[in-house]
């Protein structure tokens, strides 16, 4: 009797430790996914964390300049906007945070589109407009979509996951990349202040 009750107890502290070390993993593995899918903050395109003090004389890399057909059939070339700030977002419709993303990018393109900020979603799904012009429609955009045939990537990547976004400045020049997706909250300061310079 007392070699029976000394092994339910022993089975008893062994079971909760380990679904203690079961809930201890997860918990780690949730938070690594969501910090994957919401970064802590913009980072400027040298690598240092951005901060409103970041000195705007700083020299930025040169945005590579590339055209791709729009979703009507036209080209949209980059350079061609210089002197907006451009957000190019690459994205696919099967990544959850692109997605969810996505709303807020049409409604600060609505509000600051008078103010010189153009969205670009540069979409590297694999079967490009069957896929993306019916999201497209869906979900409304009302910025440029393109599909990459490999120059984006060969110019812009390896990126370091999906989402990512790239700042551009009016002189031309990445002065962000944004790893993994951003809210409305986090990117309209940005663009406000680009805008304003």
């Amino acid at each position: 009797m007392i070699t029976t009750m000394k092994f339910s107890q022993k089975t008893v502290v062994l079971t909760t430790l380990v679904s203690g070390l079961a809930l201890i993993a997860l918990f780690i593995i949730v938070q690594t996914q969501a910090d994957a899918y919401y970064p802590s903050k913009p980072v400027l395109a040298n690598s240092i964390p951005a901060s409103k003090e970041h000195n705007v004389t700083r020299d930025f890399p040169e945005a590579p300049d590339f055209t791709l057909l729009n979703m009507e059939g036209e080209a949209f070339t980059l350079s061609d906007h210089k002197g907006e700030v451009i957000v190019l977002n690459i994205w696919a419709t099967w990544c959850p945070p692109c997605r969810e993303e996505i709303p807020d990018f049409i409604e600060i393109q609505n509000e600051m589109k008078d103010d010189g900020v153009l969205f670009v979603g540069v979409s590297v799904d694999e079967t490009g407009w069957d896929v993306v012009r019916p999201f497209a429609e869906e979900f409304e955009i009302n910025y440029p979509l393109v599909v990459d045939d490999g120059t984006v990537d060969a110019r812009y990547g390896p990126y370091p996951g999906l989402p990512t976004s790239f700042i551009i400045n009016k002189q031309g020049q990445v002065e962000y990349v944004i790893p993994g997706m951003i809210s409305k909250a986090q990117l309209q300061p940005i663009l406000q202040e680009l805008a304003a310079r």
